[in-house]
C-alpha cells in the first residue's frame, strides 16, 4: 500500500473518531441543560475563531511570506461548500431532539452507501463488490450496534427526516473535502469550509438563541465540543480524503460509532447488550475489509 494512502486512512479514523467523542460530549452538555441551538452555535463560532487563529499564526511564519493568497473563487468555493458541515451538524443534533439517539445515528450512517453511491454516479463505474459487502456489512452492523431490532429507538417524521438530512450533508462535506479547491493549503480550506459552516449553523440555531441564550456554554461545553466536532475533523479530513477517495473515506468513517459506543460506555456509564458488541465489531470488521481492498488497489 501506497504510504500517501496509509496516511490518508490514519487521518481521515482520527477525524472520524473525533466525532463520536464529540456525540458524548454534546449528551453531557445536554445533561447540563444547554439547548441545541446553544451547543452548536457555541462550537462553529470558537471553532471558527480557533481556525481564524491558526490561519493569521500560520501567516506570519516566514516560510509563508511568500505563499499567494488565496483566490476569491477558491474562497467563495470552500465556503460554500463547508455551508455542508453546518447542516450536518444541525441537521443531526435536530434529529437526536426529535428521536432517540439510535435512531440518529443509524440515519447518519446512511451516509457510508450514499457515499458510495455518489462516487459510481460521478465517476461513471460501478463500485467494486469489495466496496459493495464493506457498505452492507456497515449497515448490518449499524443496526446491531444501536440495538435498532431491539425496539430501543422511537422514530418520527421529523426525525427521519432531519436524520437522513444530516447523511446527505454528510456524504457533501466528505465530497467537498476531496473536490472543492484541493490545491489551497489545509489550513486555509479549513477556516474557510468551517466559517461557511458558522454561518449556516448560527443562522439554523438564532431562532433558538433568541428566546434561550447562557453564555457560559462557551467556556464549559463549546471549546471541547468545537475541538472534536469542528477544528480536528476538517483539518484531519482535508489532509486525508484526497489521498484515500470519497467511497473509502465514506466507510472509514464509520468509525465514529465504535468510537460513540465505547466512548459512552467510559463516560455515561451506558450498558450495552452483546448483540451491540457483536454490531461493533463487525463495523470495525467492515473497515477492515475496505483497507484490505485499498491496499489491494494501492
Amino acid at each position: 500500500m501506497r504510504r500517501d494512502l496509509i496516511v490518508g486512512i490514519v487521518l481521515v479514523l482520527i477525524g472520524a473518531s473525533c466525532y463520536g467523542l464529540q456525540s458524548t460530549c454534546v449528551k453531557l452538555a445536554y445533561g447540563q441543560g444547554y439547548s441545541p441551538g446553544e451547543v452548536i452555535g457555541a462550537q462553529f463560532v470558537i471553532g471558527a475563531a480557533i481556525l481564524g487563529l491558526i490561519k493569521l499564526a500560520s501567516r506570519l511564519r516566514p516560510s509563508q511570506a511568500g505563499i499567494r493568497p488565496v483566490a476569491w473563487s477558491d474562497r467563495f468555493k470552500l465556503i460554500a461548500g463547508g455551508a455542508s458541515i453546518g447542516f450536518t451538524g444541525s441537521f443531526y443534533y435536530l434529529s437526536v431532539a426529535y428521536t432517540s439517539v439510535s435512531a440518529a445515528i443509524v440515519l447518519l450512517m446512511q451516509s457510508v452507501w450514499m457515499g458510495v453511491a455518489l462516487d459510481a454516479v460521478l465517476s461513471r463505474s460501478w463500485p467494486s463488490p469489495l466496496k459493495l459487502v464493506s457498505s452492507a456489512l456497515v449497515l448490518a452492523g449499524t443496526v446491531l450496534a444501536t440495538n435498532l431490532l431491539g425496539g430501543a429507538a422511537h422514530l418520527s417524521v421529523l426525525g427521519v427526516s432531519f436524520g437522513l438530512m444530516a447523511a446527505v450533508s454528510y456524504t457533501a462535506v466528505i465530497w467537498c473535502s476531496n473536490h472543492v479547491a484541493v490545491h489551497v493549503d489545509v489550513i486555509s480550506r479549513s477556516f474557510l469550509m468551517i466559517f461557511g459552516g458558522a454561518v449556516i449553523a448560527v443562522l439554523i440555531a438564532l431562532p433558538q438563541l433568541r428566546t434561550h441564550f447562557d453564555p457560559s456554554i462557551f467556556w464549559s461545553w463549546g471549546l471541547i465540543i468545537a475541538l472534536f466536532g469542528t477544528v480536528l475533523p476538517p483539518f484531519l479530513f482535508n489532509k486525508g480524503i484526497p489521498a484515500t477517495g470519497v467511497s473509502l473515506a465514506s466507510m472509514l468513517s464509520s468509525v465514529e460509532l465504535p468510537v460513540a459506543v465505547i466512548m459512552a460506555g467510559l463516560l455515561l456509564h451506558e450498558t450495552f447488550m452483546p448483540s451491540q458488541w457483536a454490531g461493533v465489531g463487525i463495523i470495525l470488521g467492515a473497515i477492515a475489509l475496505a483497507n484490505v481492498g485499498a491496499r489491494a488497489a494501492g
